[in-house]
């Protein structure tokens, strides 16, 4: 009976225990939070003082620093000419940081130095790329797996999945950066390898559509013909019809025809450029490379709190040792 009672006796003062060090947990907390209010409210004038002075430090730097300016291309990417894009783009780069004035020129004109870098990265279509093919699925649902996230659809080893690309360039200053970008993505697009290729390709979609012309005229010839019960009368160069070749294949051949002409046609509009501009926009400020407006202020304040914040913990580390 004496046990069980001293039993209870010791779970009372271990539940006291718990409360009395919550309480006191809380407690702690509630008087940091009004230290804190006591140090802005004492140190305000001071805090306001570097407000000021940082908030004129930004603008002594905005006008003394030219802001970044992006401009940028969105492209297809024709004749298998991805890799060769974001090769280009890296050897600029390069040149950019070697300062090789001669190249620099050739890409850029004479206000080269304003360029700050080149970007090119795929427009990542993810529903596209996944049900092209039943191998794609299961790739990327491997791939998924094995890294946790989609950050491995922009690594380079798969930018030829991707159609479209966006090719970006960084500029100081706002002055002339739809002339420097133009001069730019030309320097871009001037390739004689694929310059061949684009024009091979471009001259075969020509003949194929005066080829088409041809028969669709041949197949209403015969149309014609078979209305009035004639035999329609055809050169040496012409593609000759079986009396019992029926109406109906004719017309869908000439359907067919058709079909090819409208695809013809959208590949010589799409296929016109080894790297087809879709969309351009220029001058647009660069919200991540330009500081933000309250950047220095911040800073100035916030080490300005974190010396009087490292002063304290180390009084209070004083006070616990001794």
């Amino acid at each position: 009976m004496s046990e069980q009672t001293s039993q209870n006796a010791s779970d009372e003062i271990d539940l006291g225990v718990v409360f009395e060090k919550i309480k006191s947990f809380f407690k702690s907390i509630l008087i940091g939070i009004i230290q804190i209010f006591q140090f802005f409210w004492n140190h305000k004038i001071r805090l306001i003082i570097l407000l000021v002075i940082g908030l004129g430090l930004q603008y002594f730097s905005s006008t003394q620093i030219d802001k970044l300016y992006v401009n940028e291309y969105l492209v297809k990417t024709n004749y298998n000419s991805t890799e060769y894009l974001y090769s280009k783009v890296k050897s600029i780069n390069a040149k950019l940081k070697s300062d090789d004035s001669l190249y620099l020129k050739k890409v850029f004109g004479s206000e080269y130095e304003r360029v700050d870098e080149l970007e090119a990265e795929p427009v990542v279509d993810v529903y596209t790329l996944v049900n092209r093919s039943e191998e794609n699925r299961e790739i990327f649902e491997l791939l998924l797996d094995e890294y946790g996230d989609m950050s491995f659809l922009k690594e380079e080893i798969n930018i030829n999945e991707y159609p479209t690309h966006k090719i970006k360039i960084y500029i100081k200053g706002l002055e002339d950066n739809e002339s420097i970008s133009t001069q730019a993505f030309n320097f871009l697009s001037n390739n004689s390898y694929f310059n061949e290729l684009k024009e091979t390709a471009l001259k075969s979609y020509k003949v194929r559509l005066a080829e088409n012309k041809v028969i669709r005229a041949q197949i209403d010839s015969i149309i014609r013909e078979q209305k009035d019960n004639a035999v329609p009368k055809l050169d040496n160069n012409a593609i000759s019809f079986t009396g019992s070749q029926d109406l109906q294949e004719l017309l869908s051949q000439k359907k067919d025809l058709l079909d090819d002409d409208l695809t013809l046609r959208n590949q010589l509009s799409t296929n016109s450029e080894i790297l087809k501009t879709i969309d351009s926009t220029f001058g647009v400020l660069s919200k991540d490379r330009n500081l933000s407006p309250i950047t220095i202020p911040l800073s100035i304040v916030g080490i300005y709190i974190l010396f009087f914040f490292f002063k304290y913990s180390k009084k209070r580390v004083s006070r616990i040792i001794n």
